[in-house]
């Protein structure tokens, strides 16, 4: 879908650049007008009285001789006018063809990505059905974060919040399982059943990748325009703390790396975010987005759909922070490159 989405925006650039150099075109064929419709004319006159009769024609000799020169001189200039006209009517029937096929190209991908997204809200309606079937307690969940966000200061605290949480679950995890009974080491070990396992994370993939993997191989969340580099100022002169891309309406938003949705939700002058934990101490946060497709707790893989941007004007604006112990750190030295050039 990102890459139909990248596709379509660069036709869209091509059709409004083909389409200005049309409007210059009939403005041009407009403004001389009635310079064409005389040249026409007189060279319709010429087709119908050439030149090369004058001399036979009822004029007196010296009469033909100065209209031969005349002629002669104002002939080759006709022809070249008439040429110059000539490839500008063809060149504009050519750009219309063209015009028509780039239109007829975003036509066919516009309904490529409608097909797209009908299978994608298919299939995160049926994740959301399994994982509302299969956790237990969203509603103290919400309220937790809810709690969480506002007694948090800023995105720092937030996150020191978070991993505090995290840590305390994962203890008391821990001690769950020293607990339970170990079987006297008299009893032979062919008879000892294993404790069942302890509910939690049965949606983690087993082939989750650590961060140190990650260097070079972060996807961008979404498919757009880098409007906003880390530590470049922004609109206020603040020293940005991250990436901003400029997508299309209604944009899907991937995880950028493998992890666990550890908050979802608005958070103070970032709307609706969604901050990932990766481990080591990282953690990646998303911002802007008008709809939130994970959960917390959640398992995620690169790559896989986490929300979508609103629509309308001004275009929407997705925010990436890549943060390592609480601390922002520069996305692009972990992004894979990407190339989302468009042939003509």
């Amino acid at each position: 879908m990102q890459s139909r989405e990248a596709t379509l925006s660069a036709l869209e650039v091509q059709l409004q650049s083909l389409a200005a150099d049309e409007a210059q075109k009939r403005d041009v064929i407009a403004r001389n007008h009635s310079h064409e419709a005389r040249l026409l004319a007189a060279l319709a006159r010429l087709a119908l009285n050439p030149p090369e009769v004058l001399a036979l024609g009822p004029l007196a000799p010296e009469d033909a001789v100065r209209t031969g020169i005349l002629l002669g001189n104002t002939v080759p200039r006709l022809r070249s006018e008439a040429q110059a006209l000539a490839l500008e009517l063809s060149d504009l029937h050519h750009l219309r063809q063209e015009i028509e096929r780039k239109k007829l190209a975003v036509a066919l991908e516009r309904h490529g990505l409608d097909k797209d997204q009908q299978r994608l809200d298919g299939l995160v309606r049926r994740k959301t059905a399994l994982r509302d079937q299969a956790i237990q307690g969203a509603q103290n969940t919400r309220q937790r974060l809810e709690k969480l966000s506002a007694e948090a200061g800023d995105l720092h605290d937030l996150i020191l919040r978070l991993d505090a949480e995290r840590k305390a679950n994962d203890a008391d995890r821990q001690a769950q399982i020293a607990a339970i009974p170990r079987p006297d080491t008299a009893v032979r070990p062919e008879t000892v059943t294993a404790p069942p396992p302890l509910a939690g994370d049965p949606g983690r993939p087993k082939t989750l990748r650590p961060f140190d993997k990650a260097r070079g191989a972060m996807v961008y969340p979404a498919s757009g325009t880098l409007s906003l580099r880390y530590g470049e100022p922004d609109e206020f002169g603040v020293s940005s703390k991250g990436l901003t891309l400029i997508t299309r309406a209604g944009a899907i938003v991937v995880a950028p790396y493998d992890g666990q949705v550890e908050f979802a939700g608005p958070f103070k002058g970032y709307g609706q975010i969604l901050i990932i934990q990766h481990g080591d101490g990282y953690h990646s946060l998303l911002a802007g987005l008008v709809r939130i497709d994970g959960a917390v707790g959640d398992w995620i893989v690169a790559g896989e759909p986490v929300g979508a941007m609103g629509s309308g004007e001004p275009k929407p604006r997705l925010y990436l922070e890549l943060r390592n112990n609480g601390q922002p750190i520069n996305p692009l030295r972990w992004l894979a490159t990407r190339d989302e050039k468009v042939s003509g």
